[in-house]
């Protein structure tokens, strides 16, 4: 049986473990990279997961959701992935992307670990990659339960502004923090927010995450504590996913996405921004 590391969650699969167990036929290895990166090489087994396939981007809504329930099991299903698979989800470049499939797959149910290393990493320890592309026979997928209090909304968001309990956490950069980028309708941050950049939780020698006593360190170094409540939220929704990992790695029992992001915020007139 494949173990996980890291953290109270247990969110990590590491590089070894997934190696010796790569022909498990439970196994289902979901790629999150761009299709030509994929085409160059990729592990054995893995599939191709679409972008557009885990996000709604709606024609007039300035801001990426979450997709239907309907979209993920058909998805799913067409990668011939069960009810009773282990999903193995893995990117490059730091891992935000596969860390939005991860949780994007968490909220619907699914059995998922995501590899403590980039693909890149995996490639220069001379692990196995294949150019096959797999046919899986389809199954039907059903979506289990759906832990919905780990999404935070707008509204949700504006009800803690003043909430001593609660801390945001804007995963940008301090430039798009600051108002000095330019973002969508409006510039700047949701007020209060701490601006902790997602790249500073990411692991060097191609590992995803830093080590957990580092990433504690790095997140009470700058003032968070086990008792508050955590909300992430970057542009898109995209590099926050990393952070909402990390913190989780890290032994914060409390933390919440607010994954719509700042492209609504700033998009709604009635809502603070500060600068």
């Amino acid at each position: 049986m494949m173990g996980k590391e890291g953290g109270q969650d247990q969110i990590l699969i590491d590089y070894e473990t997934l190696s010796k167990n790569i022909d498990d036929p439970d196994l289902s290895i979901l790629d999150m990279r761009s299709p030509m990166e994929y085409s160059m090489g990729h592990l054995p087994k893995a599939q191709l997961i679409p972008y557009e396939r885990i996000v709604d981007f709606s024609p007039g809504r300035p801001y990426l959701d979450v997709t239907s329930q309907s979209q993920i099991e058909s998805l799913l299903s067409d990668k011939g992935v069960s009810n009773n698979s282990r999903v193995v989800v893995y990117g490059d470049k730091g891992g935000a992307s596969a860390a939005r499939l991860f949780w994007t797959l968490e909220l619907y149910g699914v059995n998922v670990s995501m590899l403590n290393i980039s693909l890149s990493a995996w490639r220069s320890l001379g692990l196995s990659l294949s150019r096959e592309v797999p046919t899986p026979k389809r199954t039907e997928f059903r979506s289990g339960s759906r832990p919905d209090d780990f999404r935070a909304t707008s509204e949700y968001v504006a009800s803690r502004l003043e909430n001593p309990d609660t801390m945001l956490i804007d995963t940008r950069s301090v430039e798009e923090f600051n108002g000095l980028i330019p973002s969508g309708q409006r510039s700047g941050r949701i007020p209060g927010s701490l601006n902790i950049p997602w790249d500073s939780g990411v692991g060097s020698d191609g590992k995803i995450f830093r080590e957990t006593a580092d990433l504690e360190s790095l997140f009470k170094g700058r003032g968070l504590t086990n008792d508050k409540e955590m909300i992430c939220y970057c542009q898109v929704g995209e590099r926050a996913s990393h952070t909402f990992l990390a913190l989780r790695l890290a032994g914060f029992p409390k933390v919440k996405i607010y994954d719509r992001s700042f492209s609504e915020w700033g998009s709604k007139l009635d809502l603070p921004v500060e600068t």
